[in-house]
């Protein structure tokens, strides 16, 4: 009875004992989550979104077997060819091939080299093994390396150009199109600099395979991607999500509906899609963990599972195609969009105006054949009078509600006619509007700050918008009020 005991202990002890590490990806076949267990040596599924299953024996080659520890992590990735896989041990240089026509696993670089490319993004091209940037050794990188078959070692690229200080976990993809890479959002540390901060970087860059040579395109400089990329936490990038024509993000906030924002590397393009019909309110998109992971991508194709240890609860699965919700999501700006105080437009316009200034004082100075003063004062009001009729709207009502500690948010987004839009959207624009006045009156009453957000004496949550005390008899002459 005791062996009989100690037998079913140890049936139910294996598992923890001899499962894992694992290699886990989604099937682009059969489009189940599928995962390698090496301490088993089997090939398992996923059913009941909860349990995963033995469906064949995995045959790993000895060599392979020697290197892989306990706590190894796998990036999966899908070759060309059917049921082949490549296999990246992470923060090593080990690749291996998985077959699963022959159910085998077998380890094709014979390095020893490992630990300064921990988070390196991998991808195939033209049939050749690619890491780039990575983490190790207490610094960041922006190395370019391949794997050679012959020598069966990683090599080097030389490089030129515009280089980045740093790509780790950063927004990364390969274009096999225009046989270019492109990187935007890195962050970048070094033990030896700055006391070994980690410094996030808007900066997008592009590599040509062609010249060996790297190009900074520009800055993320859109309002809101630029708020979304700062507050995305460095864990959350373990693994990104790029379907091959988009890289998907998936905003911090408290919406009570998921919203995806979709970015194109091709065009800088961004689009938003947010599930105002609950849709996809459950599907676990955070749950992106290497260990116990409840996502499994390929490309455009995503399975989420949750799953409850209630037992009156039902397990959940749903499969997601991605470029079917970009087909909803709608174009908000491109990644290098500013605001139109800091574009180009507008300091081509201010340019006119000044020329134009100019221009109106020396033919009031050739009139009268003498030297006069610049009405300096003129001149600005003049530049400064072409409010259009919402802006006017705007400060008509911050005046007259001067008394009265001003307008609160909900009175500002009736004036501005965005009180039907997302709490997000309403914020931004009703940001970017403010930010527009504020501006303008700066250069006209040399008031930086004209219009302030204050707390509520009633409650100190709520914020209301006030004239600042300064500008009240400007606004007041300005529009005849």
């Amino acid at each position: 009875m005791i062996r009989l005991y100690f037998t079913i202990l140890c049936c139910l002890l294996s598992p923890l004992v001899y499962g894992g590490p694992f290699a886990h990806f989604l099937n682009p076949i059969t489009k189940q989550a599928n995962r390698i267990d090496f301490g088993t040596k089997s090939y398992q599924t996923l059913i009941d979104k909860k349990h995963w299953v033995e469906t064949g024996a995995i045959t790993i080659d000895s060599f392979s077997s020697s290197e892989i520890r306990k706590e190894s992590e796998f990036k999966t990735i899908a070759t060309n060819t059917p049921n082949q896989f490549i296999l990246f041990l992470e923060c090593t240089n080990q690749v291996f091939s998985l077959d699963l026509n022959t159910k085998t696993i077998a380890r094709l670089d014979r390095t020893y080299f490992r630990g300064d490319n921990c988070g390196s993004y991998s991808f195939i091209r033209k049939g050749q093994y690619y890491q780039v940037g990575g983490y190790g050794f207490w610094e960041t990188n922006n190395h370019i390396t391949y794997f050679d078959p012959q020598i069966k070692e990683w090599e080097g690229v030389s490089v030129g150009g515009d280089v980045p200080t740093a790509i780790y976990r950063g927004y990364t993809a390969y274009l096999p199109e225009q046989d270019k890479l492109i990187t935007i959002s890195n962050f970048s540390n070094d033990i030896s600099q700055n006391f070994g901060s980690l410094d996030l970087m808007n900066d997008i860059f592009e590599f040509s395979f062609a010249t060996r040579t790297w190009r900074k395109v520009g800055q993320i400089s859109h309002p809101y991607l630029k708020d979304v990329f700062s507050k995305l936490p460095i864990d959350s990038r373990v693994r990104v999500l790029y379907t091959g024509k988009y890289f998907v993000l998936f905003p911090l906030g408290s919406k009570g509906h998921v919203t995806i924002i979709f970015v194109d590397p091709r065009d800088l393009r961004i689009y938003e899609y947010e599930d105002i019909n609950m849709e996809l309110s459950r599907f676990p998109f955070f749950s992106m963990t290497v260990e116990k992971p409840n996502i499994f991508l390929n490309n455009e194709w995503v399975l989420g599972t949750k799953y409850s240890n209630d037992m009156h609860l039902a397990n959940e699965s749903k499969l997601v195609n991605l470029h079917e919700i970009a087909k909803k999501a709608t174009f908000i700006g491109y990644l290098t969009d500013k605001p139109w105080y800091q574009s180009n437009w507008f300091y081509a316009a201010l340019a006119l105006v000044l020329i134009g200034s100019l221009y109106a004082l020396l033919r009031k100075y050739t009139r009268k054949f003498k030297p006069s003063k610049p009405d300096i004062l003129k001149i600005t009001t003049q530049v400064g009078s072409h409010f259009d009729e919402l802006q006017r709207q705007l400060l008509t009502q911050f005046y007259h509600h001067s008394t009265q500690e001003g307008l609160d948010v909900v009175q500002v987004n009736e004036i501005l006619g965005i009180n039907q839009l997302g709490p997000d959207t309403q914020r931004f624009r009703r940001s970017l509007a403010i930010k527009e006045l504020n501006s303008k009156l700066a250069l006209l009453t040399g008031e930086k700050n004209a219009i302030i957000r204050v707390s509520s004496p009633l409650d100190k949550r709520q914020k209301r918008y006030q004239l600042h005390d300064h500008i009240k008899d400007f606004v007041k002459k300005e529009l005849s009020l």
